[in-house]
C-alpha cells in the first residue's frame, strides 16, 4: 500500500515537471522558421544565435544542429558546418536532412564512400523526398569515385 502511494507520487512528480512539449512531436520547420528567415535575408549571425538557442534547449535534436550547419556553411566555415551535420546525425539518427547535408559536405571533400553512406541513409529515412532522384544520382557518382 505504501509502495503504491509512493509510486503514484513519483509518477505525478515526473509528469508535473516534464516540459510541456516532451510528449508531443516538435514541428521543427515552425520552431526554426525565424532562424531560416534571418538566414534567407543574410542575417547569418542572428540566424546562428537562434539556432544555437534551440540547440541549448534541445541538444539531442538533429534539426537545430543541421540548421546551424547550414549557417556555418554559408559563412564559409566548412569544417564547423561538417561538424554540426555530424552532430545532427549522431544525436538524432532518424533526422534525414542531417544525413543529406552531411553527404553534400563529404562529397565536396571527395570523401566519396562516406558521402555515399550518408546519402543512402537519407534515402532510407526519407524515401518519398523530392530530393530522392538527385540523391540517387549522387550515390551513383560517389560509388564511381571510390
Amino acid at each position: 500500500m505504501i509502495y503504491s502511494r509512493l509510486l503514484y507520487l513519483v509518477l505525478f512528480l515526473l509528469l508535473a515537471f516534464l516540459p510541456a512539449n516532451a510528449a508531443k512531436s516538435i514541428d521543427w520547420q515552425k520552431r526554426l522558421e525565424k532562424g531560416y528567415y534571418e538566414m534567407s535575408i543574410g542575417n547569418l549571425e542572428k540566424a546562428s544565435d537562434i539556432f544555437v538557442k534551440q540547440i541549448k534547449s534541445y541538444p539531442t535534436a538533429g534539426a537545430p544542429h543541421t540548421a546551424l550547419g547550414q549557417v556555418l556553411k554559408r559563412q564559409g566555415k566548412f569544417q564547423e558546418a561538417k561538424n554540426e551535420f555530424n552532430k545532427a546525425c549522431e544525436v538524432d539518427p532518424s533526422y534525414a536532412e542531417g544525413f543529406y547535408e552531411l553527404g553534400v559536405m563529404l562529397e565536396a571533400n571527395k570523401e566519396y564512400e562516406a558521402a555515399s553512406n550518408a546519402f543512402e541513409k537519407f534515402t532510407a529515412l526519407a524515401p518519398n523526398s523530392p530530393k530522392k532522384a538527385g540523391v540517387i544520382d549522387r550515390i551513383r557518382f560517389c560509388k564511381e569515385h571510390i
